[in-house]
């Protein structure tokens, strides 16, 4: 269904102010919730590889799946796939 013509006249308004909370997926600046800084990503992702040893590649390889999508994705993404990183965290941590 399309959007409204108030919603699309508040959106380009918010827009062209800088205010890109409402922009519909594409847009380079949309907001995200995660920082793309690179120094959070490879942080992040060094903290994974310490955290999974190689001796279960398919959840060491799951683990950093969600940790490149916690950094790089946006919304809702970016925020299931931290609490999974943080479930499997918890996971691998009362196993030892």
């Amino acid at each position: 269904m399309a959007d409204s013509p108030a919603l699309r006249a508040r959106r380009k308004r918010l827009h062209a102010a800088g205010d890109h909370s409402v922009c519909r997926p594409g847009c380079e600046r949309r907001l995200r919730v995660a920082s793309r800084d690179d120094v959070a990503a490879s942080e992040l992702v060094a903290a994974v590889e310490d955290e999974f040893p190689d001796t279960d590649p398919l959840v060491r390889a799951l683990a950093l799946r969600l940790a490149r999508v916690a950094v790089e994705g946006h919304g809702a993404a970016a925020v299931q796939a931290t609490r999974a990183l943080a479930e499997l965290v918890s996971a691998q941590r009362e196993g030892l």
